[in-house]
């Protein structure tokens, strides 16, 4: 059924396939024991990416499943979920694909399940929990691509105890987050980018507290962080340019103490910020320009000992700067 190509990648080694049913699908086989563990669907032609995808039950021991750009596939088929060993399962761009099946929750071995770009996603079951392993989920989409069908993430998404990294940028039309997401407590990066119907963050995300960054760009409806924020005291990087409807910063980020990046450009409802801003000790780069509501900008913030970039420009209400941040204006109109 295969044969050996002179192609060869690590351990691995590229194999041509006969199987019509996988015409056009790269298979690698294990160099060692000879097992295919690796497919992918990357050097297919457009004629060969079927509506119905092919079974892959006589390739047991796969590790790998690359269907990026199985266009017309509408459903994943079963046998993917009977997989023992699958350790990454790629579905980037399908467009057509709408659900996963309820047995993906079989693939307790998984580490990284990526559906970007696949824009018609529509939910995850709550199955999802099965995959004890995962470390990394991508939903939503690239630049010019955005996810409008996704609404809700099931409650279960919390029991994914192992998942370091969770990306829904561009899920357009999702309203809420599941309350369970305080229970990823080995959550390293969370990314919400253009979510624009997300108005809330629930509270107990701050149990994350393993989180490093969080990207809320473009949450244009996003009102308000949750008040104890300060409990991700190791978060690094928060940027929440264009969140336009954000008014406040609650006073607890102060206790954010391993922050060192916060962009809060563009954030035209926000009218003051806490003085507790001034306890972020290694805070390096503090971006606030855009922001048109604000007033005033907390004395001590000029005087943090590691601050290398503090812009303010187009801050048009701003009533006065702080002697202390004056050396940054000096700085903007040098360059």
């Amino acid at each position: 059924m295969e044969s050996a190509s002179r192609e060869e990648d690590g351990v691995w080694i590229v194999v041509e396939d006969q199987d019509l049913e996988l015409d056009g699908m790269t298979l690698v086989a294990d160099r060692e024991s000879g097992d295919i563990v690796g497919l992918s669907s990357r050097s297919c032609s457009n004629e060969q990416k079927r509506s119905s995808m092919p079974s892959l039950k006589d390739h047991p021991n796969l590790k790998v499943v690359d269907l990026h750009n199985y266009r017309y596939m509408r459903h994943l088929h079963e046998s993917v979920c009977e997989l023992p060993d699958l350790r990454r399962l790629t579905l980037t761009r399908c467009d057509l694909l709408q659900k996963l099946p309820a047995s993906i929750g079989r693939l307790d071995q998984l580490i990284e399940l990526d559906l970007f770009d696949s824009f018609q996603l529509a939910e995850l079951p709550e199955e999802i929990s099965g995959c004890r392993s995962l470390k990394r989920l991508r939903l939503g989409g690239s630049p010019g691509v955005a996810n409008k069908s996704l609404q809700r993430l099931p409650e279960s998404l919390g029991n994914l105890f192992c998942l370091e990294d969770l990306q829904l940028d561009k899920c357009k039309r999702l309203k809420t987050l599941p309350s369970s997401l305080g229970g990823l407590s080995n959550l390293l990066r969370l990314s919400l980018r253009e979510c624009k119907e997300l108005k809330f963050l629930p509270p107990t995300i701050v149990r994350c507290t393993k989180l490093v960054e969080l990207n809320l760009l473009k949450c244009i409806s996003l009102k308000a962080l949750p008040p104890d924020i300060g409990g991700l005291r190791h978060l690094e990087d928060l940027n929440m340019m264009k969140c336009k409807a954000m008014k406040q910063i609650p006073p607890s980020i102060g206790a954010c103490e391993y922050l060192s990046f916060l962009d809060l450009r563009n954030c035209k409802s926000l009218t003051e910020l806490p003085d507790e801003l001034g306890s972020l000790s290694r805070l390096r780069i503090l971006y606030l320009s855009g922001c048109t509501g604000l007033l005033e900008i907390p004395d001590l913030i000029g005087d943090l000992p590691r601050l290398e970039k503090l812009e303010f420009d187009s801050c048009t209400s701003l009533e006065s700067i702080p002697a202390s941040c004056s050396r940054f204006l000096e700085e903007d109109r040098a360059v």
